[in-house]
């Protein structure tokens, strides 16, 4: 799902929010691992193999923050869990806190809520079908 929301560019790009960005949606503000980096440097361009490591270790990253936002993440359905972690993955942990209406419903259980208060926001305007993806997989679960 990540993969196809974020699409694959070997070469860096300025995302939708003018950030550099390369491979599935890796945000250049981030260092890279040191051979990677190197490897772009001198050829202009990642491999694929280096996009697929890079969306491992932001996976990772998505999905201990799912944890460490929602103690019972593992009790969630496993649709719930995706698209969390997609969401998380998206809009990075500092923009999910803000979502403090959304993230008391999805606590709470409240998933209808929770789907309403994300579909409320200026991120859903941003992101379009990724967007109503998200938020039908967190209402219906």
């Amino acid at each position: 799902m990540l993969k196809r929301h974020e699409g694959l560019r070997l070469k860096a790009y300025p995302c939708s929010r003018n950030h550099m960005t390369i491979g599935y949606g890796w945000n250049l503000k981030k260092p890279l691992p040191r051979s990677i980096d190197a490897y772009l440097n001198i050829n202009g361009e990642i491999t694929k193999e280096m996009a697929e490591k890079l969306l491992d270790i932001s996976m990772d990253t998505a999905i201990r923050q799912a944890w460490d936002i929602f103690p019972q993440f593992g009790g969630f359905s496993e649709r719930r869990q995706m698209a969390l972690v997609d969401w998380l993955f998206n809009v990075g942990i500092g923009t999910a806190l803000t979502f403090r209406r959304a993230l008391a419903a999805i606590s709470a259980g409240e998933w209808g809520k929770a789907a309403d208060a994300m579909e409320e926001s200026r991120w859903f305007e941003q992101v379009k079908s990724r967007g109503i993806e998200i938020v039908e997989m967190v209402r219906n679960g």
